[in-house]
């Protein structure tokens, strides 16, 4: 029997910052709290908010917050107690907070997928002054039919580490090549090619990816859901698009070579 696939939980934003560190004797091995460990504790303690409140901000159900909550909560004791480094850092997660509109070129953007860990509202395009814009009013259904570009992103800019990235970035192209959209998709935070991601960029209507490094079975994977892979990408994520529109980027042919926790090598074939 499969395992059951993990919910996407819904996040009010990444956090300001990215861990903790003990200010003398620090463990050598970090204790590591995934975003949505790091909601539930906002949620629960820092809001006020019954589990069952916290529950429906993230769009689960109840038991899964208490069970998240008491990871949450079990983390952080083995940290102060232990004297371990808190490195908070991904999970399944997603947020629609950040939205914002250029009235000048039309751009509709979230924050997170140009510059991580700000406030937005200027236009990383043209420079102008955004509105923010409550994302339950989004219609993203005049997108779909748009060219997709997906992007592996870590702080805005492209992750050299493809299957371990914060999110991914989906950049949609009008008909005349120009960025229209640009939103965020949850990590699985693993393997690529262990991973459904490919299935579901595919799923997302993605036809190309602009990465960095990638093994070679990610590679096949992706090209085998009809998804173009271009290796060797580097920066802003919006600029690399840009470069790609502009013919720029090729792909650099090398497939990166490692193992993941378990020894599972990522150049095979």
């Amino acid at each position: 029997m499969s395992p059951r696939p993990k919910l996407i939980k819904r996040i009010s934003g990444i956090p300001a910052s990215s861990g903790f560190v003990p200010l003398h004797g620090e463990n050598a091995e970090p204790v590591v709290l995934l975003f949505e460990e790091y909601e539930s504790v906002l949620l629960c303690d820092y809001e006020g908010l019954t589990q069952a409140e916290a529950a429906r901000k993230m769009k689960v159900s109840r038991p899964t917050v208490t069970r998240i909550y008491a990871s949450a909560r079990k983390k952080i004791a083995e940290a102060l107690v232990c004297s371990r480094s808190l490195v908070v850092e991904g999970g399944r997660v997603y947020t629609d907070l950040g939205w914002f509109s250029c009235p000048r070129c039309d751009l509709l953007f979230n924050t997170l997928s140009v510059q991580s860990r700000t406030d937005g509202g200027t236009c990383p395009r043209c420079g102008d002054p955004c509105r923010e814009i409550d994302s339950e009013n989004i219609n993203l259904k005049k997108y779909r039919t748009m060219k997709k570009i997906a992007l592996p992103t870590r702080g805005g800019q492209i992750d050299d580490h493809f299957g371990h990235c914060e999110f991914y970035t989906l950049v949609s192209v009008d008909e005349a090549g120009q960025i229209v959209l640009t939103e965020t998709m949850p990590s699985p935070q693993g393997c690529g090619c262990k991973s459904h991601i490919a299935e579901e960029l595919q799923e997302k209507g993605v036809t190309v990816m602009l990465a960095g490094n990638m093994g070679a079975g990610a590679l096949n994977k992706l090209s085998a859901c009809g998804i173009q892979v271009f290796r060797g990408c580097h920066g802003a994520v919006l600029q690399v698009v840009e470069a790609y529109l502009r013919g720029e980027i090729q792909d650099s042919g090398v497939s990166c070579q490692h193992h993941d926790e378990a020894g599972h090598s990522c150049g095979h074939h």
